[in-house]
């Protein structure tokens, strides 16, 4: 029996899609010369191949399925294809003893319409026609309901773009980031990820300018000024909540702000987002202030809420091996000789002490001592320290 796809010999590419699955050779053949006239046929012996089939050809408008096949059955079949193809119409094409079955399947929405075998040529191309429109009907609605939405969230990243255009800039360079992770993590065209990695920025129209350059240069915050960081997060959820179809959007930047999951959990994608979310910003701060891309995936990596895979996926990206330094937020009376610094000591004026890459020796402790007596130095700094150093590390406090 044939596997390859079959496809119309007037196959024309502005034609709709159609699959047929039928583990029948000639029934293939039959459908196919039934609907090729209106349609670009596509077909399939089985469910895993019509799955390979949708893999590689991408969502049809319908897929007809028979019900008895070897391995999966339609049924399970056009149950995969309502998930993962939501859009494409389900058909189901089988024999009168299975008419209890699909009279439950279509009850259930899983199936849109039900034609018995054989189908009446005349029969056949009336329900595909209404399949296609409904289909065509979905995707019009789709794409007006995308417009509206895109629409919403662009005019509330406007207001960003103007109130705070660095943290406006910000958002775009997180946003970037998360696609190119995506990418390679194989999680492409998920819009939800990228808009909530520029939503978890809409936040920033309440903190003043002044507050979000000492959060970048990572200058110590007052109180007030930590709240109104701490506080973004469920800002940009009050901007998000009346905005339809922003569910995962929601729960994702929500999860963000540290928000407890609800009574049914997260789904695999929300959580997958945040992951993805987190190790991005988490970057985009350290590389905000100045801090080389091999030393600052090592300390996102020292983070406990941090994930594996997104980690590879950022080295990969980057291009950076594994160091065996390890990365610590250390405070600068525990700097000890032949530590490393990774980011710039700083007073808590902004002026720099001393530069990053500077290797810890007796004499620049010795200089630090004086500068601690002469100026307010920020607490804490990066440092890579040497398996071999006997500074033994703390966990690494996150925000300073």
């Amino acid at each position: 029996m044939r596997t390859e796809l079959y496809k119309s010999a007037n196959a024309d590419d502005k034609k709709p899609v159609v699959l047929v699955v039928d583990d029948e050779e000639t029934v293939l053949e039959t459908l196919s010369l039934q609907l090729g006239r209106e349609y670009r046929v596509l077909t399939a012996p089985d469910g895993d191949r019509a799955l390979q089939v949708l893999s590689e050809q991408g969502a049809p408008a319908a897929v007809i399925s028979d019900m008895r096949m070897p391995g999966m059955n339609g049924i399970e079949l056009l149950r995969r294809v309502q998930m993962e193809y939501p859009d494409t119409t389900r058909v189901l094409h089988t024999g009168y003893g299975d008419m209890a079955t699909a009279v439950a399947a279509i009850n259930s929405g899983g199936v849109y319409r039900y034609l018995p075998k054989p189908a009446d040529t005349d029969a056949l191309r009336s329900a595909i026609r209404d399949s296609v429109t409904k289909h065509d009907e979905a995707m019009a609605d789709r794409v007006l309901l995308d417009r509206t939405l895109r629409t919403s969230v662009q005019a509330l990243f406007g207001v960003l773009e103007l109130s705070n255009p660095p943290a406006f800039q910000r958002a775009g360079r997180i946003s970037t980031l998360v696609g190119e992770l995506c990418h390679i993590l194989q999680m492409d065209g998920l819009w939800e990820i990228e808009v909530a990695a520029m939503a978890s920025q809409l936040g920033a129209v309440t903190v003043p300018a002044a507050t979000m350059q000492k959060m970048e240069r990572g200058l110590p915050l007052n109180a007030d000024e930590q709240a109104a960081v701490d506080n973004m997060p469920r800002i940009a959820l009050r901007l998000l909540g009346d905005i339809p179809m922003m569910e995962e959007v929601l729960a994702i930047v929500g999860g963000l702000s540290g928000a407890p999951a609800g009574p049914e959990g997260r789904s695999a994608l929300v959580e997958d987002a945040i992951a993805v979310l987190r190790t991005a910003t988490a970057y985009e701060s350290l590389q905000t202030r100045g801090v080389t891309d091999v030393n600052a995936i090592n300390v996102i990596e020292e983070r406990h809420d941090q994930y594996p895979h997104v980690i590879a996926a950022l080295r990969r990206l980057k291009g950076v091996r594994a160091v065996k330094d390890s990365v610590r937020s250390v405070r600068v009376t525990e700097l000890e000789v032949g530590m490393r610094l990774v980011e710039d000591v700083v007073a808590t004026n902004g002026l720099v002490l001393i530069g990053k890459e500077t290797v810890i020796t007796e004499l620049m402790l010795d200089r630090l001592t004086t500068f601690a007596r002469a100026v307010e130095l920020v607490e804490e700094v990066l440092a890579a320290v040497p398996y071999k150093a006997s500074y033994k590390p703390t966990a690494y406090a996150g925000h300073r």
